[in-house]
């Protein structure tokens, strides 16, 4: 039916409805963000609302590493990557058998100087008895200056031999104790209990004094190392409970207490260090590492919570 055919009542009823409708477009989407916004400011008043927390934050700990003390040839690795070792538990083994040859020779030439050591003693005491048997003949004008004089050259060699075969001995057992201490070098042992993180060697490899074989970690002595922002360091203090949640256990609550602020900035430590002298300056948020002890559940088994994991942290504010 045409518009222009009805009645003017019927015009006039429409009017409302679509007003109506209008309004009703509007007043649903602003009610919706309303809520929103709502919720959220619940939430950060709740749940935020004197805290500070960053995601610039991973489980920390003193890496251990093993390496040998002198050049040697890998014969074994007792461990491999994920394992667990003891202290005191041999891990390395490198090639002895020449160290071993070295102290078979160097024992022989010991066992034959300390056998010279006593004939070295007799001569000198028999020169000895011979010098003092011709002090008195050349005293009493028996024998003639140059026989004494032989009498007492024979007594200085004596004592200068029986020197040399002291020596000899004290020399012999320096070289064979370095010998004996290489040997005790060539089994590395673990210095702690932990879990091999990264192995860089295998078998059959000539590693060099301080090249690492194994890294390992301590998995008692961790913690976490939280980067913070220079604008909230202000409100965190030593001893401060601590919320954290690990990534890797999103179901798990852990805990723990702020343990010390870092005196730097994390960038200060960076292979190149900011510097600012040529003019070139822009203004960047600097970040403070902020070191955190973490506590297991009480309740749930513990977790395995190793090095380099990506955490979420959460301090209180500090009153004022």
């Amino acid at each position: 039916m045409d518009d222009s055919k009805m009645p003017p009542e019927a015009n006039n009823n429409n009017v409302p409805k679509k007003k109506f409708y209008s309004r009703k477009r509007f007043l649903i989407p602003t009610f919706i963000f309303l809520l929103l916004a709502g919720v959220v400011v619940g939430y950060w008043y709740l749940f935020l609302k004197g805290y500070v927390g960053t995601d610039d934050a991973y489980i920390d700990g003193d890496p251990v590493t093993i390496s040998p003390k002198i050049l040697g040839r890998i014969t074994m690795l007792a461990a491999d990557e994920g394992d667990t070792v003891a202290s005191g538990e041999v891990l390395v083994n490198l090639d002895d058998s020449d160290l071993k040859a070295q102290e078979a020779e160097l024992g022989a030439n010991l066992e034959l100087t300390r056998k010279n050591l006593p004939v070295a003693g007799i001569n000198l005491d028999k020169a000895k008895d011979d010098f003092s048997r011709a002090s008195m003949q050349f005293n009493s004008n028996v024998i003639t200056k140059e026989q004494f004089d032989h009498a007492r050259k024979a007594l200085e060699l004596a004592e200068a031999q029986y020197a040399v075969a002291r020596s000899q001995i004290t020399a012999s057992e320096a070289r064979l104790a370095v010998i004996e201490t290489q040997l005790k070098n060539t089994k590395i042992i673990s210095p702690t209990l932990g879990v091999v993180a990264k192995k860089w060697s295998v078998v059959g490899d000539i590693v060099q004094p301080g090249q690492p074989i194994f890294t390992l970690y301590d998995l008692k002595n961790i913690w976490i190392t939280a980067n913070f922002e220079e604008t909230k360091i202000g409100v965190i203090a030593p001893g401060t409970p601590v919320e954290i949640s690990v990534d890797s256990y999103p179901d798990r609550k852990f805990t723990g207490k702020v343990l010390l602020i870092g005196a730097a900035t994390a960038s200060q430590f960076s292979l190149i260090p900011p510097d600012n002298a040529s003019g070139n300056f822009t203004k960047v948020t600097q970040r403070i590492p902020v070191k955190i002890s973490i506590e297991q559940p009480a309740n749930d088994a513990p977790a395995s919570l190793l090095p380099g994991m990506s955490v979420v942290v959460k301090i209180r504010e500090k009153e004022n």
